[in-house]
């Protein structure tokens, strides 16, 4: 299923433009999301902010971007820029979300949507005030793969669901990466935990009753692996592991009573990406999945969502929700592995 093409008005490309400004250089901007911006017909790069304004300027002449500003107010008090992209630090999403959103600006911020559900309410309050439009940039979301994994599971094809596991890790060598840095808001859960919370809730098709985790650290002082369980009541687990210490690789398989479906590279971006199969009484079929690039279609969602002021797929509702889980599994850390229940009448 493509979410896009989807639409009751698939065709909601009009002749309006929209001028993004990009808030610091971070490399996921440059890799993924400037290229998607100016691949998607009626988007456009204006400018780009950095507190370092050397840094800004070989970054917009890298990146072939007109203008640079030595700092993001400045950037955000132009008025020729309606969109604003933030890759910033995790400790920096909600505090200039919303003085982006103060200053009338559209914002599609980097996952983890805040550091904890009290800013992701505040961030979402903002922007019902101010009347913008404000996404998580949960690319994965809009790869044709979700929507067929959500389709198999919906449909019942993997009978009645079960349990959910998910795995994501990568080697994290250089210790002065932001991630590893907790005043920065770093770690394995921030980083990594937050899609497969994020897949989860969303196969299951609502929140888990309590969640538990447990971390390693080693010297750095953010979890640098993370392995955690939720109980989404019925008979349904979810259960993932995430690390900066280990191959890189990501895989999710969700199990259920009359089948299995393994998908690999579940969060990729990448048209080539994906692998998935489907096991059923003995039976493995392949499925065929649509090759696309999901930092494109967030951009094409994302511009429709503001063009055409209809409601985008993904609520607002859910990046709180999100950030909710997060911080009960957090709250688990806290407490050595500790069960934390995530509704009153939830038992421990």
């Amino acid at each position: 299923m493509d979410l896009i093409s989807s639409l009751p008005n698939a065709s909601f490309l009009t002749k309006s433009g929209l001028n993004w400004g990009i808030l610091g250089t971070a490399r996921i901007a440059a890799k993924s999301v400037i290229p998607a911006i100016k691949a998607v017909k009626h988007n456009s790069v204006a400018a780009v902010a950095s507190r370092d304004l050397t840094r800004g300027a070989e970054f917009v002449r890298e990146n072939e971007i007109p203008k640079a500003y030595g700092t993001y107010e400045e950037l955000l008090r132009d008025e020729n820029i309606q969109a604003v992209y933030i890759p910033l630090p995790n400790s920096e999403h909600s505090r200039w979300a919303v003085r982006a959103m103060e200053a009338g600006k559209h914002v599609l911020v980097e996952k983890p949507f805040a550091l904890n559900a009290d800013e992701a309410q505040l961030m979402v309050s903002t922007a019902l005030e101010k009347s913008v439009v404000l996404m998580e940039a949960f690319m994965y979301r809009y790869h044709a793969r979700l929507g067929q994994m959500l389709e198999l599971v919906r449909k019942g094809a993997l009978g009645k669901l079960r349990f959910i596991q998910s795995s994501m890790s990568f080697p994290l060598t250089n210790p002065d990466d932001i991630r590893l840095n907790a005043n920065l808001g770093g770690g394995a859960l921030y980083d990594l935990g937050c899609y497969c919370v994020d897949l989860q809730r969303l196969l299951v098709g609502r929140e888990p009753r309590r969640v538990k985790a447990l971390s390693y650290q080693g010297n750095t002082g953010v979890d640098l692996q993370v392995t955690a369980t939720l109980d989404f009541g019925e008979q349904v687990y979810g259960h993932f592991d995430v690390g900066f210490n280990a191959f890189r690789q990501q895989h999710t398989r969700i199990v259920g009573t009359e089948g299995v479906l393994d998908v690999v590279d579940p969060f990729g971006a990448k048209p080539e990406a994906s692998q998935a199969v489907l096991t059923k009484e003995g039976e493995t079929k392949k499925i065929s999945i649509k090759r696309e690039n999901a930092y494109e279609k967030m951009i094409e969602h994302f511009y429709y969502v503001v063009m055409s002021r209809e409601a985008p797929f993904f609520p607002l509702a859910d990046s709180v929700k999100n950030m909710v889980v997060i911080d009960a599994l957090f709250q688990s850390l806290i407490d050595g592995g500790r069960s934390v229940s995530l509704t009153p009448t939830s038992s421990i």
